[in-house]
Formats: C-alpha cells, structure tokens, sequence
C-alpha cells in the first residue's frame, strides 16, 4: 500500500483546466506534507486519479474478464464464458484485483487528505464528492467480479486483509454516494479551478452518483433478496431522470455517431478518451477491436476471416427480430443485403459497426493500421437508466409505469409499443437492455444476468448445471488471485472456487 502511495505522488499533475488532465505529463515528485495547499494541489491529484482510472478500467484485461458475451464464435472468450476457467493460471490479469486496489488507494489519500488544502467549502465538496464516487464504482466493480473484498478507505491502512461481506461493502458503497450527491453539483454546473464549464462525462456529477446508486440498490435487492431496496433504487434512478440535464438523442444513428463518439446529451458516466499521445488507450483494448471488421476497420474486405467474436446474422435476428428496428441497420452494416451474400464471403456473420470513429497510424511502420478509437467508453447513458427502472418497476408491480419505461427505449429505436403477447414484462426489458446495450460498457450483459438470476437460461456451459449451493458459494464471482495471498494470512478464496482449481 505504501508503495501505492509513492506511486499516487508520482502522477501528481500541475493542471489549470480539465482538458490538461487528459493531455499532461506528470511533471513533479512531490511529498505528500507539502503538496496540499490550494486548490490547485487538489485539482490535480484528483485529475490524475482519474488518468489511473481510464488506465485501469481501459485495460483489455477488464473486457476480457466479461463473461455474458452474446456471440457465436467467441474466440479468447470461449472457455469463460462457459465458467471454465482451468486455463487460467494462478495469477491471470482476470482473477487479479491489484489495480484496482491501486485506483482505490489513490481516492483514499485524496480524501485523507483534501482537508488540508485551503479553498471554500463548495470546492471542498465539488473534489471530494469526485473522489468518493470514483471509489463507490470501483469498490462496485470489485463486488460485482469477486464478491467478498478487503474493504480499505483509508491510505494508511497497511497490513494483512480479509475479505469483508460484499453485502456490507455495498451498504458502504451506498453511504458514500449519499454524502456525494450531495456535494456534487449537477452535470450541467461542473466548473473547474477556474471557472471553466467541464464537459467530460467522465468526471462525477450529482446524476452520475445517483446513476450508481440506483445500481447498487438495484444489484443488492436482487442477490441479497432484500426486495425492498428496489424503491430505493427506483427512487434513484427518478433523480437521474428526472433531473433535465440528461436526454435521449433522436435515433439509434445518432447513437452510433454522437452517444459512442462520447460527452454527449444522454451520457450520464463515461471513461472519456482525447486523441492525444499519451491519452488514447490502444485499439485492442476496445471490445470492438474484437468484433469489429469490414467496413470500420481498415485493410479489411468483407471476405475477411474473422477469428475474434463473431456474431450469426441469423442470432442477430432473433435479437432484433422486428424488422423495424433501427439498431438492425445502425448496430450492423447492412445486415439483410449482408445476409444475401455467400457464406464463403461473410461466414454467415454480421458485420458490427457500433464503433464507428477509428484513427489510423500516419507515419512509421504502421501507416495506415488501426491506432485506436475516438469513442469513449460509455459506462451508464441515460437508455440505460430508463431500462433498469422499466425493470425495477416491473419488479415491484407498477407495470404501467414499467410499459411507459419500455416503450420510450422501444419507440427511438422504431419499435412498436409493448404488448402483453410480447411476452413476460420482466424478460422483454432484459431482452431491450441486451438490444440496446449491446457490446457496451463493463460486461454490462453478464451483470445484468446476475442481476436477474437467469444465468443458466442465457449463459453456456459449466453456467447451466450450477447448483444453488455453487451460486451461493460464489460460482458467478471470480476466484482471487494467488498475489492476494502473499504475506496475508487472513486472506480466504471464493469456496467454489477453492475446490475447483483455485486453491492456494
């Protein structure tokens, strides 16, 4: 942890506006007894926590950690998403939690921290309110993978962890948030040190709290049977909604071309990603590097094998079964004309193109190779939001309230609105999340199958014949990884884990 701090002090940034903490290089080593003086110090040691943060989360190693990818071929993903994960080795970059830990280390010497600087109160809160809502998601993301975790809130809690319930992890993650959204201003009011309107929908704002809080009450009810957290949830998700700095784009084309593109008016929390040198995270780092081919990619043809994620266009159809439906058209090139062709051109696939903005090499060896994306990674939008209340709605009876919900997403894709002959409400939103949700955020599917308990009618393999008792001995969790059991007596690995393969 200590060298955590040391490394936290390294990437200290000397920052006078929110577009410098994506472009900057670190400039000074500083001692964390003199740095906190202003809120310049502050500003930039929360810029660049979120530098480690679009670093972490835009590792290739999180996307590879997804196990509810819907497609036919899944390449790398193959033996995951069958929950086998003998291939594995016993400190795999799947199973391993350090840099998240890393990135939570940092939001802890902030907060211990930030006191000591001299600036107003609002600005006080503006930052910390910043730093509790990066730590919530992230201490969300590790429940989410792993179950029980080491809980550590300050930076200067050293020594040997155990792994704390998930459950009273969540109700922490919670509290954290109640103090955020109030700090916090909404989107719309972010400013930065000096006045400047931030418009990155990566920093934390009063609706993006409330847009994780809402999942955290909606994924505590759900695992924890606690039913009643969904009003809590449903209340969340109303300030998210209802607060008018978020809207709907006017179609699924405009997703495509502005949502993805990122920042836009239904982004709610996003890692946003500046074409700079020493911003952009690679290119195979984007899932849809992975399923993407001909026409987004360069040097590509339609008769290119794709050997990655491949997705059937006859799955896509029976995913997107109304032949109105706009994301047939946007999410896929050309999907009917497509089909037409022979399979020894196409392989029977569909042709993805849900990330459309790709920057190519101009110079040295790779001219003209994929260098990266401009699209940001798009963590919550407000679609999102809409759906998991139409779910939770649902979920707790108000079934109007759950069809109005449904309909909104349904009617900007060009869909008609539900019908009871549709099929059960609960299942019809889940199908709209997987719709419109495709192939974004942080293994946004799989989560959402957690969630809604339907892991051995959707996922494959070793998912179909767990027992409740695997389930409740963390079968749907990862295993730890062996790093976390040096020097650290107290550390325990996942039961189900520790009698199939994982135990150290």
């Amino acid at each position: 942890m200590k060298k955590t701090i040391y490394l936290f002090l390294m990437v200290l940034l000397s920052v006078s506006c929110f577009d410098d903490f994506l472009t900057e290089e670190p400039e000074t080593l500083v001692t964390n007894n003199n740095f906190w003086q202003n809120e310049k110090d502050v500003e930039s040691a929360v810029y660049g926590m979120h530098r480690w943060f679009r670093w972490v989360i835009g590792r290739v190693d999180v996307h590879y950690r997804d196990r509810g990818l819907p497609f036919d071929n899944l390449g790398s993903w193959a033996n995951i998403s069958n929950n086998d994960l003998s291939r594995l080795t016993p400190d795999d970059p799947n199973t391993y939690w350090g840099y998240e830990y890393e990135l939570v280390a940092e939001a802890n010497t902030i907060a211990d921290n930030i006191g000591r600087a001299n600036m107003p109160k609002e600005r006080y809160n503006f930052y910390l309110g910043q730093v509790l809502t990066i730590r919530a998601w992230s201490y969300f993301y590790i429940i989410r993978n792993w179950g029980d975790a080491p809980y550590i809130i300050h930076a200067e809690d050293v020594g040997e962890r155990g792994r704390m319930a998930w459950q009273d992890i969540a109700d922490a993650i919670i509290d954290d948030l109640k103090l955020a959204v109030g700090y916090l201003p909404r989107v719309n009011d972010l400013r930065d040190s000096e006045g400047k309107m931030i418009d990155s929908k990566q920093v934390p704002s009063r609706g993006m709290a409330f847009a994780i809080m809402a999942q955290v009450y909606a994924w505590k009810a759900a695992l924890n049977n606690e039913p009643e957290l969904n009003k809590l949830a449903i209340a969340a998700c109303d300030s998210v909604i209802n607060d008018g700095s978020y809207a709907l784009v006017g179609s699924i084309r405009e997703v495509c071309e502005r949502v993805m593109l990122g920042n836009s008016e239904e982004g709610i929390f996003e890692i946003d990603y500046r074409n700079s040198e020493d911003d952009l995270k690679s290119g195979g780092s984007y899932l849809g590097a992975f399923c993407q081919s001909w026409p987004i990619m360069p040097n590509k043809t339609p008769a290119t094998k794709r050997r990655g994620l491949r997705l059937n266009n006859t799955t896509v159809y029976k995913m997107y079964p109304d032949e109105s439906d706009q994301r047939r058209e946007e999410y896929f090139y050309k999907l009917d004309s497509m089909a037409g062709v022979s399979t020894s051109i196409t392989q029977g696939a569909a042709y993805v193109q849900k990330l459309r903005h790709i920057l190519l090499y101009t110079s040295g060896n790779e001219v003209g190779q994929l260098k990266s994306f401009e699209d940001n990674e798009i963590i919550i939008r407000l679609a999102d939001m809409i759906l998991l209340r139409a779910e939770l709605k649902a979920k707790t009876g108000d079934m109007e309230g759950a069809i109005r919900d449904l309909n909104r997403v349904r009617n900007r894709a060009g869909l008609r609105d539900y019908s009871p002959t549709d099929g059960n409400l609960v299942e019809v939103i889940a199908d709209e999340r997987d719709r419109e949700l495709f192939c974004e955020g942080i293994s946004t599917r799989y989560f959402d199958i957690m969630r809604n308990g339907t892991f051995r009618e959707k996922l494959r393999g070793n998912f179909k014949t767990l027992t409740e008792q695997d389930v409740i001995d963390g079968a749907l969790f990862y295993p730890v990884a062996r790093q976390a059991f040096v020097d650290n007596t107290l550390m325990r690995q996942t039961p189900y884990w520790k009698r199939n393969g994982f135990s150290f």
